[in-house]
Formats: C-alpha cells, structure tokens, sequence
C-alpha cells in the first residue's frame, strides 16, 4: 500500500514481483490520476519460496496511478465545509438586511400615498365619502402592540359625525421575519400605543392622533383626540433575529416622509 500515501518505497519484504503486478493492476483501476512509474527494490528473499526470480538486488518497475491521499481529501472536504457555512451566514444576513430595507421603502411609499391622497382631495373609489359630505383627511394607524402590520383609510365628515372608508381600512403586513421596533414622538419611546398620522386635505402638515380618533376634528372644525406627546414621529423596525433596530422612518411635523438605515 505503500505507492498509495507516497512516492515509492525501498523494499518489498511481503510480495513477490507477480503478487506486486497484480496488487498494482487493482490499484491502477481503483485509483484516479496520471500515471507514475515507481522502482521497487526487492529485498533478499529465503530461498524457501523456491523462485527463481527472486535475486538479491534485482528491481521491478511498477507502473501505478496517481491518486489522493487520505489527508488531502480530509483538507479538501474541511475546507469545503468551511466556505460553504460563511457563504450561507453571509446570504441569510443579506438577505435579512433586504427585507428590512423593502419593508421600509414599502412603509415610506405607503405614506406619500397616503399622503398624495389627502392632498389630492381623493374621497374613494366608488365615492364612498358623498359629493355633500367633507373629506377631512386620510390617516395610518401604528399599533405598538400589533407589530406586524399597519392600516390605512380615509375618514369622512357628513352631518357632523366622522366615518371611515373604505370598510374594512386597508392593512399591509410586513415582510416576513419583519416587526415594528419601537415607536418615538419628539424623542419619547412610546409602550402599548396606538398612534394615527392623519394627512390633511389641501395642506402640508401632518398631525398625530391617539386611538379616540376618528373623530379627528370637533363640532368647531378644530383638531381634537390628538397624541399627548409632540414633535416628529420616527417609526423603526427590526428582523425577528435581531433586539435592535436596523431602519427607521421619519414623518416630520411638516410632512415630509424619510427612511434612513441604522
């Protein structure tokens, strides 16, 4: 065995040339790669076997195939194993930051929509706010504790009394393996919250409203059920594998919309 795991050896104590030819013969169909020729010495042999071709000194050329040794294969398979557990660490990390970074695009699309509705004066499809009645804005409610998903609607005024459309409001969930992190209004951490940003026809501010609303407006057209606390509202989100927060975004008091990556 001795051609397998190396270059050659000296000495052939055990086999006779014919027993050598055939051990090699079976090698050589066993084992892959080029051929090699090795010289085999053959040692001094009792005359007890009785052949006549064994003689003190005399060679034999053995002819075997080139193959792998048991410690290449083991580095080759452990290094295998080894790049192909960073390549799959490193693809379900990207692919994690990829779903966090759509869910966000998604969100900050939603609101502009939502936003470009109230501004556009939009009241429905199938007109479900009457010509008669007044539109008073389109909204987004975020649940702290529903923390994957968030709906949106459109609120109408008729006769005094505040409804919304369509029924039920629409609802987007996110990505899966996606969740609300944390909800902040002026820079305080809101806990068990509901929060509604309501979007005002024909103007460019942005309200925040508690979970009373709708009604958003009182009998005197002034805002009312508004949030306790002011100032920006900074919505961020995080993959369920991970405690922080990855993205975040920001509806300002003005109403511009923007997603930043943390």
């Amino acid at each position: 065995l001795c051609p397998i795991f190396s270059s050659g050896f000296s000495d052939c104590p055990f086999l006779g040339r014919a027993d050598c030819r055939v051990v090699f013969n079976g090698i050589l169909k066993l084992m892959p790669g080029a051929s090699r020729t090795v010289n085999c010495q053959l040692s001094s042999i009792r005359q007890a076997q009785d052949d006549p071709e064994f003689i003190e000194g005399s060679t034999v050329n053995c002819k075997v195939k080139q193959g792998f040794t048991l410690i290449e294969l083991l580095v080759v398979i452990s290094l295998f194993g080894i790049t192909s557990s960073l390549i799959t660490a490193s693809y379900i990390t990207f692919d994690r930051n990829q779903r966090i970074r759509s869910a966000a695009q998604t969100l900050k699309n939603d609101l502009r929509f939502v936003q470009n509705k109230a501004l556009a004066g939009d009241k429905g499809a199938n007109s479900e706010c009457p010509v008669t009645s007044t539109l008073v804005g389109w909204y987004v409610t975020f649940n702290t504790v529903q923390a994957s998903t968030y709906t949106y609607a459109g609120v109408c005024n008729t006769g005094g009394t505040e409804a919304s459309f369509p029924i039920p409001p629409k609802t987007v969930t996110y990505p899966s393996g996606v969740t609300l992190h944390s909800i902040e209004i002026g820079g305080s951490l809101l806990s068990g919250t509901v929060v509604k940003v309501l979007f005002k026809p024909l103007a460019t501010g942005v309200s925040l409203h508690n979970t009373s609303a709708p009604p958003f407006l009182d009998a005197s057209g002034n805002l009312t059920n508004l949030a306790s606390q002011a100032g920006n509202l900074v919505i961020k989100l995080k993959d369920q594998q991970s405690a922080s927060a990855k993205y975040q975004i920001t509806v300002r008091t003005s109403g511009e919309v923007s997603d930043a990556k943390l």
